[in-house]
C-alpha cells in the first residue's frame, strides 16, 4: 500500500477509547464504524504500512484487542474509570445525606461493566476485525455486549431534585476531562488509525479470505460488521444466527483477520503517537493528576 498522509489533529484517552462508534460499551469503549473530526492540526505526518510478523498473535478476546492497542495508554484506564465512578457516588451520597437522605446509599447509581470471562469476552466481539469468541458465538450468537440491569431503584419528588444538585457538585469537585486537548487528539488519532487500518492491503487481503471461507461455510457475507448487525431481532440468537457466528469464529481464525487486523492497526498507531508526544504526555500528566485528587476525595466521604 502507498504511504498514507494524514493530518493529525488535537488530544485523546486511555486503557478503551471513546469514539462516535457503530457499537459502544458502557464505561467507555469502543468499537468500529467510527466518524472522527478534526480539532485543528497538531503535524503533517507521512505514515508508512508497518512491519507485521509472520504470525501475529490474536487477541484473546476483541475486548483485550482493544484494550492492548497503543493508544490506550493515553485517557483513563478501567480501574481509573472504576476509582472515579467510586468517587463520584461517594461524593453524591455524603451530599445527599448533608441534605436529610439519612437513607440514600447510592442506589440509583451504578456501573455497567464485564465482570466474568463470559461478558468479557461478549464485550466489543464483533467490528472491522471479525473477532468473535467461540464461547459468544455458541451461546449469544450475534446477540452480544454487556447484559444491561432492568429494574432498579429510582428516585424522584424532592430526592431526585436534591440528587441533581449533589450530581452536578460532585462533578465540579471532581470534573471529568471529557473535551480537553489531549482526550479529543486520542480520539482523532483512534479514528484516523481506524481507517488506515481498514484500508490497508494486508487486511483487505484478509477479509476477502474471510468472505471466502465464509460462503464456503454457507453463510456468504462481505463484512464482519454487517453479518454482526443482523438482522437478528429474534429475543434469543435462532439456530441459524448461532451457525453464522460459530462459522464467523472460525473464519477469523482461518483468514487470521483478527490478528493481522489487530498487528496493522497497532502499527498506524505507534506512528502517529510518535508525532503527538507532547500533547499525549501532559493528558497523561492530566489523568494522574485526576485520580490522585480522586484518591484523596473518597478517603474523604464516607464509604458507599
Amino acid at each position: 500500500m502507498a504511504s498514507a498522509h494524514v493530518t493529525t489533529a488535537a488530544p485523546r484517552s486511555r486503557r478503551v477509547i471513546e469514539v462516535a462508534c457503530t457499537v459502544t460499551i458502557a464505561a467507555g469503549l469502543l468499537a468500529t464504524g467510527c466518524s472522527t473530526n478534526s480539532v485543528g492540526s497538531a503535524a503533517d505526518v507521512t505514515l508508512t504500512p508497518p512491519v507485521i510478523e509472520p504470525s501475529p498473535p490474536v487477541p484473546a478476546t476483541g475486548r483485550d484487542g482493544l484494550t492492548q492497542l497503543p493508544l490506550s495508554a493515553y485517557g483513563t484506564s478501567d480501574e481509573d474509570d472504576d476509582l472515579l465512578f467510586r468517587t463520584q457516588k461517594a461524593l453524591v451520597v455524603r451530599c445527599m445525606k448533608d441534605q436529610g437522605h439519612h437513607s440514600y446509599a447510592g442506589q440509583n447509581m451504578n456501573r455497567i461493566e464485564a465482570k466474568t470471562d463470559e461478558d468479557k469476552e461478549a464485550a466489543n466481539p464483533v467490528g472491522a476485525w471479525g473477532y468473535i469468541g467461540r464461547a459468544t458465538a455458541e451461546q449469544r450468537g450475534f446477540h452480544v455486549g454487556l447484559k444491561i440491569p432492568t429494574g432498579g431503584t429510582g428516585v424522584s419528588g424532592r430526592t431526585a431534585k436534591d440528587y441533581e444538585a449533589c450530581s452536578t457538585e460532585a462533578k465540579k469537585q471532581l470534573p471529568a476531562l471529557t473535551n480537553t486537548a489531549g482526550w479529543k487528539l486520542t480520539r482523532t488519532l483512534y479514528g484516523q488509525s481506524l481507517q488506515l487500518a481498514v484500508a490497508d492491503r494486508r487486511v483487505i487481503a484478509a477479509r476477502k479470505r474471510w468472505s471466502a471461507c465464509m460462503t464456503t461455510a454457507g453463510h456468504p457475507a462481505q463484512d464482519p460488521e454487517k453479518l454482526a448487525a443482523g438482522p437478528w431481532k429474534t429475543a434469543k440468537p435462532t439456530v441459524g444466527e448461532i451457525a453464522a457466528a460459530t462459522a464467523a469464529e472460525s473464519c477469523t481464525r482461518s483468514s487470521d483477520l483478527a490478528a493481522i487486523y489487530f498487528a496493522a492497526l497497532t502499527g498506524y498507531q505507534r506512528q502517529l503517537i510518535a508525532a503527538d508526544v507532547p500533547v499525549l504526555t501532559a493528558y497523561q500528566k492530566q489523568v494522574r493528576d485526576l485520580t490522585d485528587k480522586a484518591t484523596r476525595l473518597l478517603a474523604e466521604s464516607p464509604a458507599t
